[in-house]
């Protein structure tokens, strides 16, 4: 079974549900976030543990390869936001549940079935 570390800014969404979805089709998984602040933070000790890294936004890229070691590892970008500012205009004025709920967990649900097997 492989192993996938969810990583997106501060560990507190968009990680977990993808985590969660991944689990729920038979993967390993942890997450966490790879700014400051963080909460989990990612670990070098994940880094290592994971077969696979999925990262929800092509900006986070970066900051992961400059705190980690990531040349052997199987990446996935799969940039999904969660931000109201950058989503559609319709979707703005929703509550952040009913934003995840209609925009984040849909396309993060249809960006990783691309890759999937993983």
């Amino acid at each position: 079974m492989k192993k996938v570390l969810c990583v997106c800014a501060k560990g507190q969404n968009r990680n977990y549900y993808l985590a969660n979805y991944l689990r729920d089709k038979g993967y390993w998984t942890r997450r966490g976030g790879v700014e400051e602040g963080a909460n989990p933070p990612i670990t070098k000790s994940d880094v290592g543990w994971a077969d696979v890294i999925v990262i929800v936004r092509e900006r986070l890229v970066p900051l992961v390869k400059d705190k980690f070691d990531i040349r052997d590892k199987k990446l996935v970008v799969i940039n999904v936001t969660d931000s109201k500012r950058l989503v559609p205009k319709k979707y703005q004025e929703l509550s952040f549940r009913e934003l995840n709920e209609k925009w984040t967990y849909p396309w993060l649900r249809k960006a990783i079935n691309k890759h999937l097997p993983l």
